[in-house]
């Protein structure tokens, strides 16, 4: 069986993280911007999910557990542990 290809959206990304788990000030704007990308460059408050769609950095989350990415230090990569 073929997996389909996953769509560019911040639900399904790895850099993405739910706003409101962001560290201070970004949790802050959660009402504006439900989703922030925190990627090894920078830290962007999403205010559209649009962007990711075209999004030339964009990584499909891992599936072993659909759970949100843990938090990394400002300008890490973010990662999963075991």
């Amino acid at each position: 069986m073929t997996q389909s290809p996953s769509r560019q959206t911040p639900q399904s990304c790895h850099w993405s993280v739910p706003t409101l788990f962001m560290p201070r000030p970004y949790w802050l704007s959660a009402t504006d911007a439900p989703w922030c990308c925190w990627n090894d460059q920078q830290i962007i408050p999403l205010d559209s999910t649009e962007i990711c769609a075209a999004c030339p950095m964009w990584k499909p989350r891992e599936e072993s557990d659909g759970a949100v990415d843990p938090l990394p230090k400002a300008g890490a990569m973010p990662f999963r542990t075991p």
